[in-house]
């Protein structure tokens, strides 16, 4: 990668829009494998989905995970939420039931903290230690538009339809498993793009 935004961390919360459980794709994490520091490498992707995913050998092997002993799975009720630093890893279980798991991520990071959406608009300040009254500011985030500003950085028009890749945050993670959806981005993506 070329910057440090990997190695930050980022409290997150995970917000379940229902119950979320073992058989409709809760979280589960890896206890204290952010304890090495290390950035294991992450691939993309999960058979015919641009998913971006960090294999059970590369946890053991760079962060030094127990995958026996150090998974906690988390169920959470509807209004409840699991708050977590982002740097542990984590992911959602496979979704067996005949319902849709929606859930909500929320980030916090501070101004000085090299994130904001890829280059595409700026973060929102939400609080200030010098400022205790602080009005947010949501136009200057709401009056950039994002896709404007991807098609702009990728050079071509995003069909919102379209289930090709176009965000340029896709070149942070090393691709290995090939499929439509990648094969479509790299035959139209500007290879001199840096996220």
């Amino acid at each position: 990668m070329d910057n440090d935004a990997h190695k930050i961390m980022i409290p997150t919360a995970w917000i379940p829009l229902l119950d979320a459980n073992e058989n409709n794709g809760c979280l589960q994490l890896v206890k204290k494998a952010h304890r090495s520091g290390r950035l294991a490498t992450h691939t993309c992707c999960a058979g015919p989905t641009w998913y971006v995913m960090l294999e059970e050998e590369e946890m053991v092997k760079t962060l030094g995970a127990n995958m026996e002993e150090d998974i906690m799975t988390c169920p959470i009720p509807y209004g409840g939420f699991l708050f977590f630093n982002n740097l542990l890893p984590h992911r959602s279980l496979s979704n067996y039931s005949n319902v849709i798991r929606w859930s909500l991520d929320l980030r916090w990071s501070k101004p000085t903290d090299p994130v904001g959406l890829w280059g595409l608009k700026e973060g929102v300040l939400l609080r200030s230690s010098k400022d205790p009254n602080l009005k947010v500011d949501w136009d200057a985030f709401t009056k950039v538009d994002r896709t404007a500003s991807q098609e702009k950085i990728l050079g071509k028009d995003v069909d919102e339809f379209d289930s090709t890749l176009s965000g340029p945050w896709m070149k942070k993670w090393e691709i290995v498993h090939h499929n439509k959806h990648t094969d479509a981005y790299f035959a139209g993506a500007d290879s001199t793009v840096n996220p």
